[in-house]
């Protein structure tokens, strides 16, 4: 296996090539509906899972009180590290019943 060494000098040639040619490369300005710039906002309304916030917002309860929900078993949740998810679909059949 044959190793090759570079300068400091003939890396920074080599990365200013690359650099010119992904420029020449890149294509035109990105359409609008792409842009990162353009909040992205979901209302809990339109959401598969809801934070304990959100759900207690929702349905007009104090964060406690739906703390007590979710530990009752009443609703379906799931815990992703430190954040409790709960199923949007299984708060609104509770809330049926």
């Amino acid at each position: 296996m044959n190793m090759r060494f570079y300068t400091n000098e003939q890396v920074h040639q080599i990365v200013d090539q690359l650099l010119l040619q992904f420029d020449e490369a890149a294509p035109g300005p990105e359409p609008a509906h792409l842009k990162n710039d353009i909040p992205q906002q979901s209302s809990p309304e339109s959401k598969v899972t809801l934070t304990v916030s959100e759900a207690a917002e929702m349905i007009g309860i104090s964060k406690p009180s739906m703390y007590e929900v979710v530990r009752a078993g009443k609703v379906r949740s799931v815990k992703v590290g430190k954040k409790i998810l709960i199923s949007r679909q299984s708060l609104m059949d509770w809330l049926q019943e």
